[in-house]
């Protein structure tokens, strides 16, 4: 008489129930390997959706896209919750630097015995540096922002021009 087993000691329902799994995972390296392997899956999965967006464990840089057309580059950046005096530009030897500081609101309304119980929100300082490809004019960079949007134009130009600071400027 031949005795079959299952070669996979887990049924499928019980793969994502890691309580009932610790148990036969201390017995077999197989199911420890495995529940290993998930774990590292969902938190990747559960992890921020650009790596090199992540600056530190409180505030991440700002989602940007950049654009061109025949005359300008545009760069966009998404700085939600921010207004124009937290922003700072610059631009040297083609890269266009963005940083600044998101501080956490606070309320004066005699609330000093709020509990936290959830924040996802981020706060800190960031900086984001954005190397661009083309020469660019830098004595006419603009930049506006508008509801939470930072819209910078960069004219194309010849090679050979230096750096400089560029002020943000509230849109209409």
């Amino acid at each position: 008489m031949v005795v079959r087993r299952n070669l996979f000691p887990v049924a499928n329902s019980d793969l994502h129930n890691r309580a009932a799994n610790r148990d036969l995972a201390a017995r077999d390296p197989f199911t420890a390997l495995q529940s290993e392997m998930m774990r590292f899956f969902d938190d990747l999965r559960r992890g921020v959706e650009d790596p090199l967006a992540q600056i530190g464990p409180d505030m991440t840089a700002p989602r940007i896209d950049v654009q061109e057309d025949s005359s300008n580059l545009y760069v966009v950046a998404e700085l939600p919750g921010m207004t124009e005096n937290d922003v700072e530009l610059t631009y040297n030897d083609g890269v266009l630097r963005i940083a600044g500081e998101k501080r956490v609101e606070h309320t004066d309304s005699g609330e000093s015995d709020r509990q936290v119980h959830v924040t996802e929100r981020s706060y800190g300082r960031f900086e984001r540096q954005i190397p661009l490809s083309r020469a660019i004019n830098e004595e006419q960079i603009k930049a506006s922002f508008r509801d939470g949007v930072l819209t910078i134009t960069l004219p194309k130009a010849e090679e050979g021009q230096q750096g400089r600071r560029i002020e943000v400027q509230r849109a209409a």
